[in-house]
């Protein structure tokens, strides 16, 4: 059954003049803390909760074991600032939009949005390099890397160096990329999707989407962000004719904890799984959700976020269009988007106690530690070891936790 959700084609909400975001992130200028020395939050792998403790004294009388150094998130540009488009080593290359981002082993992927192409980054030497050539205007078209074309690229995820999904927003289609040895071979296909505005649970072409984004894979399972038809879909990767179902929301905008079709999403940007949980970011909603997927019904719960757009940490926190999310451990990442920040979120903490660790809250791309970095337009995120890598407005961005000084 195709319901439709919207009476006139729009583009996905984060596109096109970014001026009246400038101008309410404006009013979110983020007073900076006496100390640059973002500590609250831990590292992805755990790290030092406690920093600035003290030392030791030796059993001996002798020398005392000097205090742990403070650390911080130290943030800087990893790759991007030259002309869009541009292959090469760290700012020589250029971005147009990059607006995703995904890790398979020493490499990053980068779906360049407005580029309609798909990159790739060694994380070892910055080195930027294209798979899938885009051009203005965007395109739908299978083939090879030159041959290929996509219509605003928005959400990526690698299984492997080999096999990489990609959400086609405006074509309304999940694609999949297959890669040769060495990245000598590069073969786009059709994955799922008829191509046409819709929302009907299928398998394979005979499914429609209405402006997929955020998609994650776990467990033979590819969870998709289906973003104005205000659900979540899953396409079950071990069936032989890739059948999609939805496995929460109503396809009715708006906000409402339950299980299944009786929840409510409000324009779902972003997904991240972790064990059984699967995280949402609502773009419009302005807040994270959870679906247990052990439940048999899917029970759907907000996390963080009061709905309303703001800047506030703590346990009543607001965020401002939150897009990509990453989970490590037991911290889940958040790029919030308006607010020009990183937030993240104590998984542990019962009322899910929220935090800042990088950004000022006003549009830019200035290197620095904590709240003195400058994280403009933030719209996506992946964890790797104790770094994390942020897609913002043009660049990569590079943030490491790590002793302050080193």
């Amino acid at each position: 059954m195709i319901i439709s959700i919207n009476s006139k084609r729009t583009p996905p909400p984060h596109r096109g003049a970014f001026n009246h975001r400038l101008t309410s992130a404006g009013a979110l200028l983020a007073v900076f803390t006496t100390s640059l020395l973002l500590i609250a939050c831990p590292s992805p792998g755990g790290g030092d909760t406690n920093p600035l403790g003290g030392g030791t004294t030796a059993p001996d009388g002798g020398t005392p074991t000097p205090p742990p150094k403070p650390k911080a998130w130290h943030v800087i540009t990893f790759a991007g600032g030259g002309s869009a488009g541009t292959d090469g080593i760290g700012a020589a290359a250029g971005f147009a939009v990059p607006f995703s981002i995904t890790q398979s082993g020493d490499r990053l992927y980068v779906a360049d949005e407005a580029r309609h192409s798909i990159r790739t980054i060694d994380t070892s030497t910055a080195r930027v390099g294209t798979l899938v050539t885009g051009r203005p205007g965007g395109g739908h078209a299978n083939g090879n890397g030159t041959t290929a074309r996509f219509n605003f690229p928005s959400g990526i995820a690698a299984v492997d160096d080999s096999t990489i999904y990609v959400a086609d927003s405006m074509n309304n289609r999940i694609r999949l990329l297959t890669i040769g040895a060495a990245a000598a071979s590069i073969q786009v296909s059709d994955f799922v999707g008829s191509g046409t505005e819709g929302n009907a649970d299928a398998a394979g072409a005979a499914a429609q989407f209405d402006t997929p984004m955020g998609i994650a894979v776990s467990e033979n399972k590819l969870y998709v962000a289906d973003q104005n038809n205000h659900c979540i879909r899953a396409i079950d990767l071990a069936s032989p004719n890739k059948t999609v179902s939805t496995i929460a929301g109503s396809g009715t905008q708006g906000h409402k904890d339950g299980t299944g079709a009786a929840a409510e999403f409000d324009r779902p940007a972003g997904l991240a799984v972790s064990g059984t949980t699967l995280y949402v970011s609502e773009y419009s909603g302005h807040r994270i959700r959870a679906i247990d997927l052990a439940s048999p019904n899917k029970t759907v719960s907000t996390i963080a976020g009061s709905g309303t757009a703001g800047y506030k940490d703590g346990t009543a926190a607001q965020f401002n269009r939150p897009t990509g999310i990453a989970v490590s451990g037991t911290t889940l990442y958040v790029a919030d988007y308006d607010n020009h920040r990183i937030r993240a979120i104590d998984l542990t903490s019962p009322e899910k106690t929220v935090s800042t660790i990088a950004g000022d809250g006003t549009a830019g791309n200035t290197d620095g530690i904590g709240s003195a970095a400058k994280i403009g337009l933030p719209s996506d995120i992946v964890v790797s070891g104790d770094t994390l890598y942020v897609t913002s407005g043009k660049l990569i961005r590079k943030l490491e936790y790590r002793e302050t000084g080193s």
